[in-house]
């Protein structure tokens, strides 16, 4: 299924980062939105998926969760779970009846958490503020983040804020070919309290389920 896409879609920290082609206004709210995650401890959050072919024709509509603790998630669609404990992860394909197993770079961590993408600026994207709107009676705070390499795939990633809290509601994914996602986080629920074991597949709860060590 859509794992490529969806690993471009949906955090690690440790980058060096020059600001010089930033604008002020976009970091003041990407710091703010970067720190609400942290006090927020575990989250929990739903959302919906509109995955854009070639050109910008729906390819699909998906909606799912994802819980999350510090660098661990566990992502669930149809049709696809992927568990990570910050250094493993497992992707299941529901169809296949399989797991792999891989230790994925920071690069593709960047692009699997929609709930994240305030770290996008670290890690070689200019972000530009876009000002306040409001969007579906919310109040938003809009930024434009673009790579700074011109041959990355990407061209344009658009994301909206709550103005009040700074999670993130609304997060638009532009290809060079029209391609991408529009997500929409529809709930988004603080200071839950996850198990480390969650962030783990555990391979009793999929019997006959062959697992694929990519590492």
């Amino acid at each position: 299924m859509k794992r490529v896409t969806l690993f471009f879609i949906f955090s690690i920290l440790f980058c060096t980062v020059s600001f010089s082609q930033n604008d002020d206004k976009a970091l003041d709210v990407l710091n703010k939105a970067s720190a609400a995650y942290t006090k927020a401890e575990g989250v929990k959050a739903g959302f919906s998926l509109k995955i854009l072919d070639y050109g910008g024709k729906i390819k699909n509509n998906l909606s799912g969760t994802i819980r999350l603790k510090g660098s661990k998630f566990k992502l669930e669609v149809k049709e696809m779970t992927t568990w990570f404990d910050g250094k493993n992860q497992w992707v299941y394909i529901t169809s296949n009846k399989e797991v792999n197993l891989s230790n994925p770079s920071e690069e593709e961590l960047l692009m699997i958490n929609p709930v994240n993408v305030f770290q996008l600026y670290k890690h070689g994207y200019n972000c530009k503020w876009l000002g306040e709107k409001n969007e579906g009676g919310k109040n938003v705070l809009k930024i434009s983040m673009s790579p700074d390499n011109k041959n990355e795939t990407v061209q344009n990633i658009v994301a909206s804020f709550d103005k009040s809290s700074y999670r993130p509601v609304f997060i638009s994914i532009t290809n060079k070919d029209k391609s991408g996602s529009r997500i929409s986080i529809t709930t988004y629920q603080t200071r839950q309290s996850f198990p480390d074991a969650l962030f783990i597949f555990q391979q009793k709860n999929y019997p006959n389920t062959e697992v694929i060590d990519l590492r």
